[in-house]
């Protein structure tokens, strides 16, 4: 008895196979790409983050370290008394910026942080400018 093995159908099987691997292949390529240039991205992000973190920190040492003297409240360079008595400090640095507002109470030494915060200082047109008022 003698069997023929047909190779036409085990041709088209392989066929196909290799090409999911090889689209398989492009995709995790192109995907591992996508992920280090992200990662690079969120790396420097962070690094600014943490440095605009660092400056504030020495802001409020600064702070600290002029309520502890006893003597009258001296403003470091870039900080600005607000009407409400409040000591503002901002901070900019690569795309982004801290504002730092202190509650200062000269009485007691002593002050609070009322905001701490960071911002993406955007620069592109407003995507919204052309949309309807609706007046």
């Amino acid at each position: 008895m003698s069997h023929k093995i047909r190779l036409g159908p085990i041709a088209i099987f392989l066929t196909v196979i290799a090409a999911m691997l090889a689209t398989l292949a492009m995709l995790t390529v192109a995907t591992s790409h996508a992920d280090a240039v992200m990662a690079e991205r969120f790396a420097k992000v962070t690094s600014v983050r943490y440095e605009l973190e660092t400056d504030g920190s020495r802001f409020l040492q600064q702070i600290d370290s002029s309520l502890q003297s006893g003597e009258p409240l001296s403003l470091p360079d870039g900080a600005e008394q607000l009407e409400n008595g409040n000591v503002h400090y901002r901070i900019e640095k690569e795309g982004y910026h801290l504002d730092v507002e202190v509650a200062v109470s000269s009485d007691a030494g002593i002050y609070e942080v009322t905001e701490w915060k960071i911002t993406k200082i955007w620069k592109g047109a407003d995507p919204f400018e052309n949309i309807w008022p609706g007046f």
